[in-house]
């Protein structure tokens, strides 16, 4: 392949990368690491944000983790409903279910 083809492929494609690197999720699945986080940043308690989850849909938690996505904090929550589906949840960390 021609050098400069190459190089101007890579300049077309740098801010592509720059955009995915941007928006990429960062996630804490250990919660001896997660929980001081949510302490420092005064987010919602992952037992309380389970709870308000199982209320409004009516299924089980099978898992949560928390992340780190555009800047803000979220829990990413894996819920079985009770036609036995699995259903993912995006919920903001400190406002849970606000809207």
């Amino acid at each position: 392949m021609n050098r400069h083809l190459v190089i101007a492929l890579v300049i077309l494609l740098l801010p592509a990368a720059a955009q995915s690197a941007r928006t990429a999720e960062l996630c804490i699945d250990d919660w001896s690491t997660a929980v001081p986080v949510v302490k420092e940043e005064g987010l919602a308690t992952v037992t309380a944000v389970a709870k308000l989850a199982r209320d409004r849909f009516k299924g089980t938690i099978v898992k949560v983790t928390l992340c780190q996505r555009d800047g803000r904090y979220v829990y990413r929550i894996l819920m079985r409903g009770a036609d036995g589906r699995l259903a993912p949840l995006i919920v903001d960390a400190k406002e849970p279910f606000a809207r």
